[in-house]
């Protein structure tokens, strides 16, 4: 008998308990079925009341955490009360009140993207990483060509090449074809301005339709040219010098 006692202590301890309280005759609101409580009382345990008129004694108790169903709900002595099953009863002040579907669909949606969702970021990381890749072989095979001398209409790497001799090889190594001639390379992709331009990108010296030099745009400021008879493939820094007109973003 002691020892039940001394368990009816510990158990208690921190518990919140309304006694005296008559529920019987108060009206029951029927709740969701799909509504879910989560005990949020942290102070000790919360006691779960029957529903006696004459006196309410309490049931059982619940921890912080756990989860029960809220079945019905009702006003009494001027707080909200959950029916938590079996005319059980809960303050509502120390649950919080969930849809459970909602919940779930909610968490699922945030845990599981949708597989289009998934295909498509798949898509554009790997279009992404082709790009990159692509505009990579571009500079690397313009780069290769440094010291090669210029040779007017030349398209032979490692012995001679021209401007657009040499922007025509370094896209022909990343897969694109461009005509061998400045003013047919402009139209290989959308024009940009210098300041937009990106590593692999053309660039361009003279009006549009009219462009009479063309080099590859390697970043830094600086681009890959075949500059003119006498000289060789060289890296070239952007001036006012010899400022490019435009850049044409292939890739």
């Amino acid at each position: 008998m002691t020892a039940k006692k001394n368990l009816t202590k510990v158990i208690t301890a921190g518990v919140v308990g309304i006694a005296g309280v008559t529920l019987l005759s108060i009206q029951t609101t029927s709740a969701d079925a799909a509504t879910k409580g989560t005990v949020t009382y942290h102070g000790g345990a919360t006691t779960v009341w029957d529903n006696n008129s004459n006196a309410p004694r309490p049931l059982r108790y619940l921890v912080e955490g756990q989860s029960v169903n809220i079945e019905g709900t009702k006003q009494a002595l001027g707080e909200k009360w959950y029916n938590i099953g079996n005319d059980q009863w809960v303050p509502a002040k120390y649950l919080k009140a969930t849809d459970d579907q909602t919940t779930v669909t909610t968490a699922q949606t945030a845990a599981q993207p949708t597989a289009a969702t998934t295909t498509n970021q798949k898509q554009t990381t790997t279009t992404t990483e082709q790009t990159t890749t692509a505009a990579q072989k571009v500079v690397a095979a313009a780069k290769s060509q440094i010291g090669v001398p210029y040779v007017w209409g030349g398209v032979t790497p490692g012995q001679g090449l021209d401007c657009s001799g040499l922007t025509a090889y370094a896209y022909s190594q990343a897969g694109v074809q461009l005509n061998h001639y400045t003013v047919s390379q402009e139209s290989a992709g959308q024009q940009v301005a210098l300041n937009q331009m990106q590593p692999g990108d053309l660039v361009f010296w003279g009006g549009v339709g009219a462009t009479y030099h063309v080099g590859i745009y390697i970043g830094n400021n600086q681009y890959v040219a075949a500059p003119q008879p006498g000289q060789s493939v060289e890296i070239e820094t952007i001036s006012n010098y010899f400022m490019p007109s435009f850049g044409v973003h292939v890739l």
